[in-house]
């Protein structure tokens, strides 16, 4: 089974996908392996010294520019209960976002149809990403909605 690992913006569009990645790979050594990390550093810093993050699944570790829950180790404060509750409900709905590849393209989905010499698994996995993105563009999609941000135009997006 392949993986890929992907970032959805707020307004539904698979803005990063990388991989595929042998399906036992944990997140963080695809993490590892897509370099993404180096390319936070110019990305996600500010001249000002301001830094945005991620919001990462419990697959990766906390960092400067990937934030994951707390874990429930101890006794969790307030504070800590009430972020995992609310970032908790942000990234199911940005699963959403990664289930609508396989929900509009479910022969992507089946392990038996995945042959891995005889098909090109990452070219069919990219162009439905991409078409997923058209899609969404064209009629939004639950993250959008549940972020308030629209997509751009198809327009916009294709060019």
């Amino acid at each position: 089974m392949l993986k890929y690992q992907s970032i959805v913006f707020p307004n539904g569009l698979i803005g990063r996908l990388d991989g595929p990645f042998l399906g036992r790979r944990h997140d963080s050594a695809m993490l590892n392996l897509s370099k993404l990390q180096f390319e936070f550093k110019t990305v996600f810093e500010n001249n000002e010294g301001i830094s945005y993050c991620l919001y990462g699944d419990p697959g990766y570790s906390n960092s400067k520019f990937i934030k994951v829950g707390y874990k429930k180790y101890g006794n969790l404060s307030q504070r800590q209960q009430n972020f995992n509750r609310d970032m908790s409900s942000l990234r199911v709905s940005v699963e959403y976002g990664f289930g609508r590849i396989v929900q509009q393209f479910a022969f992507l989905d089946f392990k038996k149809n995945q042959k891995v010499f005889l098909q090109l698994l990452k070219k069919q996995y990219f162009v439905s990403a991409l078409l997923v993105n058209c899609q969404n563009c064209l009629r939004g999609g639950q993250v959008s909605k549940y972020f308030n941000c629209l997509p751009p135009t198809l327009e916009e997006y294709l060019s």
